[in-house]
């Protein structure tokens, strides 16, 4: 894909190839009558001519259908003129979708972006006693950059033009900028002698607007005694000697090469011609052309000059084409925009060579949308209109395995209604992770599939004026854990253990410790093994009772924590009960018998009886597991007795074996 400028031989070969006529005005809106094409433009006069050839429709009674510009889809262009075909006529209406209203027709570059700008607001065009033209209008030709700043609009670089000036007669040859300035202010009425008459093209006009600005003047300084023409048609502007207008040289070329629809040949037939100009920082004047075989061809320095050469631009919404939003049209993308490995159809090969026959300078940077390469941002160009974007929405996030979800109320109201969300995630190193862009009435979005790592969210609500203030999240993104716990019924004294199992759903191995609480309190810590297991020993004293716990996954650099609850029975303890006691005893003495009552983890207290049969003989307490009770005196005889546990809070009853007692 070549995307260098043509040279001026190559301009005028193309010219000459065509093969054109001059008659009278022969181009036209989308023919035939009633054609409608998808992606509409209006403005500028300087490109309409250019475009109406890139749209396939007839130019100057030359038909270009076989190089007409059209997206992959096959979506074409209409580009609508300025001022009526045939009849010159600035009042007339067009309608540009079927059904659709009808319209004043936009004239100049200032009123196709007004009318685009009007079309993306659902605005009445050209003011509140028009009408609304919400859809109308794709894009807009413009010969001048933005009037108000702002993102809105996307002025995308479509080719190089400059602006000469076309006089008539000998003494305005040559002129420098600060004649021009003069003359235009009103403090310099001759030139050489001459008397000079300036014009100034209609106001809106690009053309205009750049010349005033390169001969530092503005409409507010401009003399107001300089009549107003319509641009670009010397016929009826430089009629006189002395007579000067700022004109396209890209117009004046196509014009008299008869390859643009002609408004200027009689004039210079009668000696109009562009003055030469002397560019700042120059000793000499520059002529903006140069004949070639007979035709006229662009000088390149001319062009180049940063004071009278300009580019020239297609303005677009920057919405429809950005990729990533729910406006985005990939047919206007197709054929306008240029960005990384694709091309727009506008800065094809086949396109250019039509670009530079109108008598344009072709450049690398066609079709580009970086402001480091020529484009443009600009705001709406609507007088009066609230130019504020939206606050910040309350944003909520929510952690998931893997996801963040992220949650938002509105922000409040500004004078341009909402119109999207733009939701972004980036990395920890800034890179974009995702952009997703959401319909005006959505409260929440949900990224997937994401890596362990940190992250920031932004979520900003937009209107037509542009991007609004974000609300910002940051935090980090792991896998969810899942944690289970079992245990079994334990015996007071025994020690309990909760056995823990911690599992994830992405191949990460749980590492890290895991907590076992009854409320506040902990009981418990273990520390995972290499197979997300652990064994938590608690404390063998909790009380006879059933225990709700809580058993917390502390988590790990890769995984979320988590939780489970369990329950533990507590039962009493089983005791032993031994006894000791002499084997026989006088009648007339008391026997002592010393019991013990002893349990695993626990030293039992509590009351222990010596019965014989189902009668107590004598009762004592314990006192570290032990007691000595002395008996009453027992009559003479064999006596069966056994000891009695009479248990506690934690330990069970349990009655030792018999033993037997001789009275003698």
């Amino acid at each position: 894909m070549r995307r260098t400028r043509f040279t001026a031989t190559l301009v005028a070969a193309a010219a000459v190839a065509g093969g054109l006529a001059l008659t009278s005005p022969a181009h036209a809106d989308p023919t035939p009558a009633g054609t409608f094409r998808k992606l509409v433009g209006v403005g500028s006069d300087t490109t309409q001519d250019v475009l109406n050839a890139l749209a396939g429709d007839t130019v100057n009674k030359k038909s270009y259908a076989d190089t007409a510009v059209k997206s992959a889809s096959g979506a074409g262009i209409a580009s609508y003129d300025a001022i009526e075909p045939g009849t010159g006529s600035t009042t007339s209406n067009i309608t540009t979708r079927s059904g659709g209203p009808s319209f004043l027709r936009p004239n100049g570059s200032g009123k196709g972006r007004l009318a685009l700008s009007e079309s993306l607001t659902g605005d009445k065009y050209p003011d509140s006693s028009g009408v609304a033209i919400k859809n109308q209008i794709d894009f807009a030709r413009s010969s001048s950059g933005p009037s108000t700043s702002g993102t809105t609009l996307t002025y995308i670089p479509f080719a190089r033009d400059a602006v000469g000036v076309a006089v008539k007669g000998s003494a305005l040859d040559t002129l420098t900028v600060d004649q021009l300035h003069d003359i235009y202010s009103g403090t310099l009425t001759k030139v050489n002698g001459q008397t000079v008459h300036p014009k100034i093209p209609q106001s809106g006009s690009g053309t205009r607007k750049f010349f005033l600005s390169a001969i530092g003047l503005t409409d507010a300084t401009l003399s107001p005694d300089i009549p107003t023409v319509q641009e670009n048609q010397a016929d009826s502007a430089v009629e006189e000697d002395g007579a000067l207008v700022p004109f396209s040289v890209g117009s004046w070329i196509a014009q008299n090469n008869d390859v643009a629809p002609d408004y200027s040949k009689q004039a210079a037939a009668d000696g109009a011609h562009l003055a030469a100009v002397q560019l700042p920082g120059d000793t000499g004047a520059t002529t903006p052309v140069i004949t070639v075989n007979g035709k006229l061809s662009p000088v390149t320095a001319y062009y180049e000059n940063a004071t009278f050469g300009r580019d020239v631009y297609n303005v677009v919404p920057s919405r429809a084409i950005d990729p990533t939003s729910i406006f985005f049209d990939k047919d206007l993308y197709d054929v306008f925009v240029s960005s990384g490995s694709h091309t727009a159809a506008l800065a094809s090969d086949s396109a250019e060579k039509v670009i530079a026959g109108f008598g344009f300078v072709n450049e690398p940077y066609n079709g580009s949308i970086s402001v480091a390469k020529h484009a443009k941002l600009g705001g709406l160009e609507e007088s009066g209109i609230d130019a504020s974007t939206p606050a910040k929405p309350g944003l909520k996030a929510t952690l998931g395995s893997g996801s963040l979800k992220l949650s938002w109320t509105a922000p409040a109201a500004t004078g341009l209604p909402l119109t999207d969300y733009r939701v972004t995630l980036t990395g920890s190193d800034g890179a974009v992770v995702a952009v997703k862009d959401l319909p005006a009435g959505t409260t929440s979005y949900t990224f997937t599939g994401l890596a362990v790592g940190s992250y920031t969210a932004t979520v900003t609500g937009n209107n037509l004026n542009g991007t609004g203030a974000a609300a910002v999240w940051t935090g980090t993104v792991k896998f969810a854990s899942t944690t289970k716990a079992t245990t079994t019924t334990t015996a007071y004294g025994k020690t309990p253990k909760v056995s823990v199992t911690v599992t994830d759903s992405h191949g990460v191995t749980p590492t890290g410790k895991v907590t076992v609480k009854e409320g506040g309190t902990v009981l418990g810590t273990g520390t995972l093994d290499a197979s997300g297991k652990a064994t938590v020993a608690l404390p063998n004293h909790l009380k006879v009772a059933t225990h709700t716990l809580t058993v917390s996954y502390a988590g790990s650099g890769k995984l979320y924590t988590s939780s489970t609850t369990a329950s533990l029975k507590i039962v009493k303890a089983t005791p032993s009960v031994s006894t000791s006691a002499p084997t026989s005893i006088s009648h007339t003495a008391q026997a002592k018998v010393t019991v013990k009552v002893s349990a695993t983890g626990t030293t039992p207290t509590g009351t222990v009886r010596i019965y014989e049969g189902s009668r107590i003989l004598a009762t004592g307490t314990l006192s570290g597991g032990k007691v000595t009770i002395t008996l009453p005196k027992l009559s003479r005889g064999t006596h069966t007795l056994h000891a009695f546990y009479t248990g506690s809070t934690t330990v069970n009853s349990k009655a030792g074996a018999n033993f037997t007692i001789k009275s003698t």
